[in-house]
């Protein structure tokens, strides 16, 4: 049986706490934390539908064969070291109790010389039904610590059933994410999750924070459905009122702004809200964040890179912190 991942829900308890402590003294309002009522839209959607979603969310996955190249390098490369008196690691430890819970699953023997394993930091933002999470545990083991975070309790469920070794937790990232400590973790991802993101403030604020969340040389990695031929004609109805609104506004920016209605059994209408980023918009919101972006681009639905939009599925982005931006 997998241990649960030693990501500390203590740690999570006490972000919630000084988080609610803040919101108390700070008036919410929808410019910074995004519009509330598309956010509750989204939340109804996705725990009426989580059974659907979850089922759905087993299929063949389009951007995995991607993801699984681009992270894999992490777990080869970076996360094994030896233990010998001339490390850095003893020098800065005086004594070391391997007896220590910190260290199950650590340490291990190879060529008669003790060896640990320094486990990757995941921190994964509205993870859903835990298609992300299963994916790691299936090809990493005991290589990682994760923590999960989304809107919707009733995903949730699936995604804690799927994997029980793993942290899962109920919350707003937008009123959580500052108060996570600075270079906190390894690798930060979104799949199909940050198109949700209701306002352009919002989503600079959680950029500026993921460069500040992210450990030096480590990577943000990032997935959004792409406003594709597929898409425009599966829901052409929303992407011409969205495109007549921009007009209105005089901001063609807003055309890339989708309100998705979608009716259950019992006819109660969920707007579900979709953006829908240029590849330049990726590279300047990495730019002002001050992130290095390594990868942007589009997937078409064979998990393939392309150039063209409107033969994608869904745009590719991956950005790193680094000391200095090339």
């Amino acid at each position: 049986m997998k241990k649960k991942s030693e990501f500390s829900s203590k740690k999570i308890t006490k972000l919630k706490q000084k988080e609610s402590t803040q919101t108390s003294e700070v008036k919410e309002n929808n410019t910074f934390f995004g519009n509330q009522e598309i956010k509750q839209h989204l939340q109804s959607f996705y725990d009426t539908e989580a059974q659907k979603y979850a089922e759905t969310r087993k299929k063949f996955w389009h951007e995995e064969k991607i993801i699984l190249e681009t992270i894999t390098p992490l777990f080869s490369s970076h996360h094994f070291d030896e233990i010998n008196e001339s490390t850095e690691f003893i020098k800065n430890k005086s004594q070391i109790d391997f007896s220590d819970k910190y260290w199950n699953d650590r340490v291990y023997e190879q060529d008669n010389q003790k060896k640990f394993i320094k486990k990757i930091r995941i921190l994964e933002f509205w993870c859903g039904s835990g298609r992300f999470a299963t994916l790691l545990n299936q090809n990493f083991p005991n290589e990682f610590d994760y923590v999960g975070i989304d809107l919707s309790g009733n995903l949730l469920s699936y995604a804690s059933k799927d994997n029980p070794n793993l942290t899962f937790f109920q919350w707003d990232i937008t009123k959580l994410v500052k108060n996570f400590e600075q270079e906190s973790f390894d690798l930060i991802v979104w799949t199909s999750s940050f198109q949700h993101i209701p306002t352009t403030k919002e989503r600079s604020f959680l950029m500026k924070n993921f460069y500040r969340l992210l450990d030096y040389d480590w990577i943000l990695l990032m997935t959004n459905w792409s406003l594709s031929k597929w898409f425009t004609q599966k829901h052409w109805k929303s992407v011409l009122k969205s495109r007549i609104l921009s007009r209105f506004h005089f901001d063609n920016n807003k055309s890339r702004d989708l309100i998705v209605p979608w009716t259950d059994a019992e006819w109660k209408v969920f707007e579900r809200f979709y953006h829908f980023f240029s590849l330049k918009e990726l590279e300047n919101l990495a730019k002002f964040s001050w992130l290095n972006s390594k990868i942007i681009t589009f997937i078409d639905q064979d998990g393939n890179f392309i150039n063209d939009e409107k033969l994608s599925r869904s745009s590719f982005f991956v950005a790193t912190k680094n000391p200095i931006i090339n």
